[in-house]
């Protein structure tokens, strides 16, 4: 159904020449979660003018119809308000500078109630109340005059892992350990302290197997869930809860821990919590190729564990009516911390596809796709802009045009394919051939490495990247957290990846809620955790021919790495 046709929209008719203030009007109504269709957006080329705009008129929920000095002899917008009546939808007139309320007789056999709309910088926010009045959405008493997110103060409990070790055991089975210190760090300083454990040995509770299982589920199970598959899948779930009751104990039920553990358990009122855990490897420089290797493969096994599975034994503590945030915390060399700015969020789209072999994709999975069409929900709050041709030099290109023109990017969203350089030792993207451009087919790839585009998206201070660097295979070393340090290290705040292949519907709805959030001036961890929690809510993804529907529970695919601030992007 087209959103012509949805009948839940609300039309703004108004002249061209008021297109800035429609704008923001139509970004302060998208805040608010309604639907608005403005012809200058919604028409495409190709489109029948007057049809589409009929039909949008006929089937809105109410105009509303911006009359201005320019708008006095427009015929266009007196043909839009004639149709309105006849259609017998509500016309609510907004009145700009110059137009005053004995105006509305000259459009109006019986004059609507209009209200007076200022131009000057916070106007049109205070007019807002009575605007949402007059579309029925609230009373004006039920409506502060600013609409403000208040970002309450974080608490951290953070999880310090050193000495990575990744060792064999007498069945042949490996062990992965590290020194551990946990601490508390509360919101205030000045009224409470921070409490340190005593290093403890931290042993991960879930080895290979167990990832291996958690791989099946989140990527293959779909493929044909019925039967002895359906039945591997539901104890897979059954044991999810356990797997983070296991992480939870191994970490905040040892004895040097209960200390910090109270202090967490007792964090004040009208302050937010935060779990991070930070790897360091420990090594020095002059260590030998092995052994950094052997701790760059602990390191990441740690960094991969599913920190978001954390339980417990009453819920996952990301869940509830104090849901902690979880993150993994990198350190950063050369912090560069982003300046709250204004909407929208402008997004870089990077979808390269090389085609030489070594290099695959699932179509219907992991695509840009998911993205463009769960932005499209929030209108002009958020702005998309595919990199054609998916190159290195055309995201330089693109990154210089737009800071340039004072109007940068705030996020480039890398959908593609990911490996670990060995050789390197390093995580890489996989871009397209340059040479390759204007090829349809065949497109051979180029590998760029995380330490390349790093000092490429610092330079045009990229406060967030979106990483979905799926594998065809898995690796010892896990290429999105090797990019996700490098991008850190050189000074990028915020990397969200996904830690397996997802569905179309599960990108979708994530991506929909976590850019909403941020639109609506949540910190990049809150936003995080709106989009997880939609994932969790609702678990049905798509149904399966001779298998009914999918259900899936993959809300802790996405995850957060960081380096210790949690900023908030957008006013």
């Amino acid at each position: 159904m087209s959103s012509t046709t949805s009948g839940k929209h609300i039309f703004i008719s108004h002249a061209s020449a008021d297109d800035t203030f429609v704008k923001q009007l139509r970004e302060k109504l998208e805040l608010h979660h309604l639907n608005v269709w403005v012809d200058s957006r919604n028409l495409r080329g190709g489109d029948k003018l007057w049809p589409e705009v009929a039909e949008a008129i006929r089937t809105a929920r109410q105009i509303l119809m911006v009359i201005s000095t320019n708008t006095v002899n427009s015929s266009w917008v007196r043909k839009e308000v004639r149709l309105a009546e006849q259609a017998g939808v509500t016309v609510i007139p907004l009145l700009l500078p110059g137009i005053l309320p004995a105006a509305l007789g000259m459009w109006f056999d019986e004059e609507p109630a209009g209200e007076k709309i200022e131009l000057e910088v916070g106007k049109l926010q205070e007019a807002m109340p009575r605007i949402l009045a007059a579309l029925g959405e609230r009373l004006p008493d039920d409506l502060p005059s600013e609409q403000t997110v208040e970002n309450k103060p974080l608490a951290e409990l953070l999880l310090e892992l050193s000495e990575p070790s990744l060792t064999l055991n007498a069945d042949g089975s490996e062990q992965l350990s590290a020194r551990a210190t946990l601490i508390y760090t509360p919101a205030d300083l000045s009224k409470e302290r921070e409490v340190t454990s005593r290093p403890f040995r931290f042993t991960a509770p879930i080895g290979q197997i167990e990832q291996d299982e958690l791989r099946w589920y989140l990527e293959d199970y779909y493929r044909w869930p019925v039967g002895l598959f359906r039945e591997r899948a539901q104890r897979t779930e059954a044991q999810l809860p356990q797997w983070g009751a296991k992480l939870f104990a191994e970490v905040l039920d040892k004895p040097a821990c209960q200390a910090v553990k109270a202090a967490w358990h007792t964090t004040r009122e009208g302050v937010e919590r935060l779990f991070s855990v930070l790897v360091e490897t420990g090594l020095l420089d002059d260590a030998n190729d092995a052994a950094k290797a052997t701790a760059n493969t602990a390191a990441s096994r740690l960094q991969s564990l599913p920190w978001e599975l954390l339980h417990d034994g009453k819920g996952y503590v990301s869940d509830g009516k104090y849901p902690v945030r979880i993150r993994r915390r990198l350190p950063n060399y050369a912090q560069q911390p982003p300046s709250i700015t204004q909407l929208p969020i402008r997004i870089l789209l990077l979808s390269p596809r090389p085609e030489q072999a070594g290099v695959g994709y699932i179509d219907h999975r992991a695509s840009a796709l998911p993205l463009v069409d769960g932005v499209a929900t929030l209108g002009e709050l958020v702005q998309v802009s595919v990199l054609t041709p998916p190159t290195l030099g055309a995201l330089e290109q693109a990154l210089r045009r737009a800071s340039e023109a004072g109007i940068p990017y705030h996020v480039v969203h890398f959908d593609g394919h990911g490996v670990y350089d060995q050789q390197h030792g390093l995580g890489a993207l996989c871009f397209e051939d340059p040479q390759d451009s204007h090829e349809l087919t065949n497109r051979r790839m180029q590998l760029i490495h995380a330490d390349k585009l790093a000092v490429l998206l610092r330079d045009y201070r990229i406060p967030l990247v979106f990483l979905e660097a799926c594998q065809t295979a898995q690796t010892d070393t896990d290429p999105s957290a090797s990019v996700a340090a490098k991008l850190l290290e050189e000074g990028i705040a915020s990397v969200v990846a996904m830690t397996h292949s997802v569905l179309v519907a599960t990108a979708q709805r994530f991506v929909t809620q976590f850019y909403r959030a941020l639109a609506e001036g949540q910190r990049i961890g809150k936003a995080m955790l709106a989009g997880q929690t939609a994932l969790m809510r609702d678990t049905f993804r798509l149904p399966i021919a001779g298998a009914g529907d999918l259900h899936l529970q993959d809300w802790f695919v996405p995850i957060l790495y960081q380096e210790q601030h949690d900023p908030q992007l957008f006013a």
